[in-house]
């Protein structure tokens, strides 16, 4: 995708780190994901690149849940910018792609029962957590169970869920919505369930992917206006999967319906990484102005020792630390109020195997990541 020796991927957080890993959704304000972030051409590829960088997406499903990671897959084959990489029981480690960790250790078909019902499916979620301290996304998706549920079952994965984000503050715990393929009594019951997903959301600021919104609503590029299906149960107009999306190439549905929802993906990954979502505005507004300058390392590659130049705009709190390709901090070179102006450290490389490495800055709210290359 990009010439792995040279380019550099800047990443702009948002927020405050808390620790070696990146930390989990700014909770002031929910962050919804449906059918109106969908159109990949409005995320600047910056945000794709940081993505990439930055997130490491735990992803458990059944089979209608792989609409998402097949939309992925088709997306990323019709343009190499979207790279992702996907390991099945185990997280890979791929350079400028989003990885991804799919399933649990056991095994990659994962029911309730499995992730988030019954405290065995709960340790499981906390094993692949526990042993994979780079991943910062974890999410489940619903099946067809939200036809039947109740909504004490309901209540029960929400509270499932917020439990795991107490446990793991560093993770973004994504809620979703269940497909809006059902008819009748069951697609009644499955809208109320959805709303009350999506109330609870919005209630306490947490991250929706919403999937039955996504079935429901389609782009005409005809009339270049969006549809929403619904049909009529009782005198109530139900959202229900657009016939567009009636099919069965993948995941139940067509693959249009899964690149929809990967480009969603997308979406929530930039928003994720710090992506504010601003559309139209000029190149130069799309990105804070820092109060430092970090520049790339010299020499990169390198085999023992660079050197590592940053301006500061005013006295200020530096932290300067180096990670290798798992997130693992490897070393700290700054952690202390460094004068303004121009400043530069040596990092010495003699102990660490071959590789790329990302050295961090960190002023406050503000970070840079700049890729680096030990080569021996």
């Amino acid at each position: 995708m990009k010439p792995l020796l040279i380019t550099i991927t800047i990443a702009f957080i948002w927020f405050f780190y808390t620790s070696s890993q990146l930390p989990a959704q700014d909770k002031s304000s929910p962050l919804i994901v449906d059918h109106t972030c969908e159109n990949l051409s409005q995320i600047p590829l910056f945000w794709i690149d940081s993505a990439q960088l930055l997130q490491k997406w735990h992803y458990a499903h059944t089979s209608h849940g792989s609409q998402l990671t097949t939309g992925l897959e088709r997306i990323e084959n019709n343009d190499p910018d979207y790279d992702i990489a996907i390991g099945y029981s185990n997280l890979p480690y791929v350079q400028d792609a989003l990885c991804v960790f799919d399933g649990q250790e056991t095994h990659t078909y994962i029911t309730p029962e499995e992730y988030w019902r019954t405290k065995e499916g709960m340790d499981l979620t906390r094993d692949v957590l526990n042993n994979n301290p780079s991943i910062n996304v974890s999410q489940w998706s619903w099946c067809c169970q939200m036809n039947s549920y109740s909504e004490e079952d309901v209540q029960a994965y929400l509270d499932s869920i917020s439990l795991l984000e107490t446990e793991f503050p560093g993770v973004s715990f994504v809620y979703m919505t269940g497909n809006a393929q059902a008819t009748g009594s069951g697609g009644y019951n499955r809208y109320l369930r959805n709303e009350q997903v999506r109330q609870y959301c919005q209630d306490n600021d947490k991250a929706l992917f919403d999937f039955a919104d996504l079935d429901a609503w389609w782009y005409n590029p005809d009339t270049q206006e969006w549809e929403q299906n619904t049909y009529n149960y009782n005198g109530f107009d139900v959202p229900v999967e657009h016939s567009q999306f009636n099919g069965n190439q993948a995941g139940h549905t067509t693959y249009e319906s899964c690149e929809q929802k990967g480009r969603a993906v997308w979406w929530l990954m930039a928003k994720l990484s710090g992506w504010e979502g601003t559309v139209g505005l000029p190149e130069n507004k799309l990105m804070p102005e820092l109060p430092f300058t970090l520049y790339q390392n010299q020499p990169n590659p390198f085999t023992q020792t660079t050197k590592i130049h940053f301006t500061l705009n005013a006295s200020l709190f530096t932290n300067l630390t180096i990670y290798d390709v798992h997130g693992k901090e490897v070393a700290r070179l700054a952690d202390e109020v460094k004068p303004k102006g121009e400043h530069e450290v040596t990092w010495d490389a003699k102990d660490h195997p071959s590789g790329i490495y990302h050295c961090r800055i960190q002023l406050g709210k503000y970070s840079q990541v700049m890729r680096m290359v030990v080569m021996k």
